[in-house]
């Protein structure tokens, strides 16, 4: 049976009870919307001792379905906020399910810093590692993997996470090879270093070893769904023939983004490290690095085409070989990159100052040192706003909800799935929901948010992976429910009404699910 890990850091005493999902009836997000509001207050702040860090693997993570690599993490994000909810990648979800882990919730404060916390097949442990302190995000993961190997999956935070930086992040590391990590969007490594920290590894030889009903009628159930995913124009042919730099096409033009297959070129150098070409086994997009036949146009994470359209965009930079630095120097901070460029943009606005490379880099080493103008740079957008509020002018430049763009767009689904009484918008977004607790990597969603064989599909891999049989509907309204419990928990923390919490990647799919595209 599957397990639950609590873990408190402030007695250094840890809990483990049985998951049973026929009696719970959470998963994925939802699990860990549930886990988060079990475990705290309405009025808990983000730093409070009480606030959980809750990490959930999807429910088909670490078996046989494909491009299922996705792990949730889930926190109190403010004392008037509900969720604050991050998607990542990497080998750890992968390996931690195959322990049949469920959930970790992890509470309370270290007292000493530097805390790590081990999982493994011998269950769990708490250890303080000293030498961590203010380290690098590499270094970090060399000294761990040092001590726990070179298979051990790490998730946890740079120098700017323990500064407790509004605008740090967490890293995920890849499976063993190049690029080694990445730094997630969304900015939760604050909540990480409040607590005192560091990281969590997962020492794990296994990927696909997670306790499934049937596990033969499983892995030929999910063969269909690659099919259907390998056959899909963008996830088939764009993402993996050119990169995540298709994304950046989309929401520019679209749907019209070319799709056809990028030849490789061959190659006769013998490369001394395996490239990383997906974010974690098994996926049969590879939008990472599937395209590149060399290191030197490979991606460290989708990221690093997001920071060259926004350079481009923002301060007219063109330059793939800065961009790829300026990233690099970024993420071993354990920064968001994305919102560190907005960030720069807006003080540089504030201050009358022409951003160029030379000064983006000043600012990065501002954040690295952080003196008082790195302090203001990490204290992102809304941060950095506050401080000149008197410039209306700038309010515009202040980084908004991922759903804030819905009012511009008329998404339309082919597909209605019997809830007639939503608007598509709503059914889009349950549907993305639905794709977070099954643990699929969201650019999936092309293939299988509108597609009917799919979610039938997608009903049979649920009995063959729980043993529970369920109606193909009953996926689709756990994703609108779970979106509404954590509506009501906002509501309750505010008092007032509530935002949702939609992946950034959202504003892709209104404009490829846009009627009038």
């Amino acid at each position: 049976m599957k397990k639950l890990y609590t873990i408190d850091l402030s007695h250094e005493n840890i809990s483990i009870e049985d998951y049973d999902l026929s009696s719970l009836g959470h998963y994925g997000r939802g699990l860990a919307g549930y886990l988060v509001e079990k475990n705290v207050r309405n009025n808990t702040d983000r730093f409070d001792e009480d606030n959980v860090i809750v990490m959930v693997p999807g429910l088909f993570t670490g078996t046989n379905v494909p491009s299922t690599g996705r792990i949730v993490l889930a926190t109190k994000a403010q004392r008037e906020k509900g969720l604050q909810i991050n998607n990542i990648t990497g080998a750890m979800a992968q390996k931690l399910s195959s322990l049949d882990v469920a959930a970790v919730i992890i509470k309370g404060k270290s007292k000493d810093k530097n805390a790590v916390i081990t999982i493994n097949a011998d269950g769990c442990k708490i250890s303080h590692e000293n030498n961590l302190k203010n380290l690098k995000v590499s270094s970090t993961i060399d000294y761990l993997r040092k001590i726990y190997g070179n298979n051990s999956a790490v998730v946890g935070i740079g120098p700017s996470g323990e500064a407790q930086l509004p605008l740090s992040t967490t890293f995920s590391t890849y499976p063993e090879g190049e690029p080694v990590y990445y730094c997630s969007r969304g900015c939760f490594g604050d909540v990480f270093g409040s607590k005192g920290l560091k990281a969590i590894v997962v020492q794990s030889d296994s990927y696909f070893n997670s306790s499934v009903a049937d596990k033969e009628a499983l892995r030929i159930e999910a063969k269909k769904l690659g099919k259907i995913i390998v056959g899909d124009p963008i996830c088939g042919g764009a993402l993996p023939g050119y990169g995540s730099i298709t994304l950046m096409k989309m929401l520019k033009d679209g749907r019209n983004v070319p799709i056809k297959k990028k030849e490789k070129k061959a190659t006769t150098k013998r490369l001394d490290k395996k490239i990383n070409r997906t974010c974690a086994p098994l996926c049969v997009i590879g939008c990472l690095n599937r395209h590149s036949n060399s290191h030197d146009n490979m991606f460290s994470s989708p990221a690093e085409s997001e920071a060259y359209a926004a350079l481009e965009g923002i301060f007219d930079i063109h330059d793939m070989a800065f961009t790829k630095e300026f990233n690099r120097k970024a993420f071993e901070l354990g920064l968001d990159s994305i919102e560190l460029i907005f960030s720069c943009a807006l003080y540089l606005k504030a201050e009358n100052i022409t951003g160029t490379k030379e000064i983006l880099m000043k600012l990065l080493s501002d954040v690295e040192e952080l003196n008082i103008t790195g302090r203001v740079i990490g204290s992102k957008t809304q941060g950095i706003y506050k401080l000149y509020s008197e410039k209306s002018e700038l309010l515009p430049m202040v980084s908004r909800p991922s759903t804030t763009e819905e009012k511009d767009f008329n998404v339309k689904l082919a597909m209605k799935c019997k809830f007639d009484d939503i608007s598509d918008l709503e059914l889009l977004y349950s549907k993305i929901i639905m794709l977070e607790n099954l643990g699929f990597c969201l650019f999936s969603s092309f293939a299988l948010i509108d597609n009917e064989e799919a979610l039938a599909i997608l009903k049979d891999l649920y009995y063959y992976a729980t043993g529970i049989e369920i109606e193909a509907n009953q996926l689709i309204n756990y994703g609108l429910k779970s979106l509404e419990k954590e509506l009501d928990f906002e509501r309750r923390a505010k008092g007032i009404s509530a935002q949702k919490t939609i992946p950034e990647f959202v504003k892709v799919l209104y404009r490829y699910f846009d009627g009038e595209n």
